[in-house]
């Protein structure tokens, strides 16, 4: 008993923690993308290649269990956080759930969640299903979602063009193929794009200035008398959270075009 409200306790202290950590990134305007998927899909080697981040890689169950946040620079010069979380397993008993959400909490306080499948495997219908449930349980279902079907270097011929989550955005890859890598950069940088806002701030609130840099991609700017007119494309998720920080500067609300969706 003595063990077990000792373990309770650094959990409730683990919690804190990573709240904290997150409540901080939010007020930063940082774009937060989640890895999840069933365990052993490959997120861990997939953070690392993407940000050459030192992260445990291990075949096994629940090798990952204290997130990994890292930064992801995109082609755009912009940057993300990104976090690695617990592989799900079917029949994830409840309590097992709450001892891991402190991080399973980071799929539900992201922007975008990368739903990582291990392409090479028969029961890849089934650990989509259940990764889906799961996230339906932590309230995380309707979140933004990029299904990244992993490993198709090790697929059997012709079953790479198999590969679709039925419905929602995807693409193919190996975490391996430093080209494949940078396609998923790019698609993650087209979720973040929105829509076109301007902005009027003096120039000395360089706080606000700041703000406005990191809410999205500055796609314009310009002096005028003592105030920076700053155009910003940003998505609707970071305005609706942000957006009011920069009340009583807006003069002009747009829809910019996203240009060409890229291919799964």
């Amino acid at each position: 008993r003595n063990r077990i409200g000792e373990l309770k306790r650094q959990l409730e202290e683990v919690t804190k923690h990573r709240k904290l950590h997150r409540e901080r990134r939010r007020k930063s305007g940082v774009y937060q993308v989640a890895l999840v998927g069933y365990t052993n899909a490959g997120k861990s080697t997939l953070l690392r290649q993407l940000t050459a981040a030192d992260v445990l890689v291990e075949n096994q169950l629940f090798a990952t269990l204290d997130p990994t946040s890292r930064t992801l620079e995109l082609p755009n010069g912009k940057e993300v956080v990104i976090t690695d979380t617990v592989g799900f397993i079917q029949n994830l008993p409840h309590d097992l759930v709450a001892a891991f959400r402190a991080t399973l909490e980071e799929a539900n306080e992201a922007d975008l969640i990368l739903h990582v499948v291990d392409s090479a495997i028969d029961m890849r219908e089934e650990q989509m299903k259940v990764v889906l449930e799961v996230l339906e349980e932590l309230g995380a279902r309707g979140k933004e979602m990029l299904t990244v079907f992993n490993k198709i270097d090790l697929c059997q011929p012709g079953q790479v063009e198999l590969l679709t989550p039925g419905e929602g955005d995807f693409i193919r890859l190996s975490a391996y193929n430093p080209a494949d890598l940078e396609r998923l950069k790019l698609l993650i940088q087209d979720k973040m794009a929105g829509g076109l806002h301007s902005f009027r701030i003096p120039a000395v609130q360089g706080d606000k200035i700041s703000l406005a840099y990191r809410l999205g991609t500055v796609v314009e700017t310009e002096v005028d008398g003592e105030d920076m007119v700053i155009s910003v494309d940003v998505n609707a998720q970071d305005y609706e959270k942000f957006g009011y920080l920069l009340a009583g500067c807006e003069v002009n609300t747009g829809d910019i075009d996203k240009g060409e969706q890229i291919e799964g």
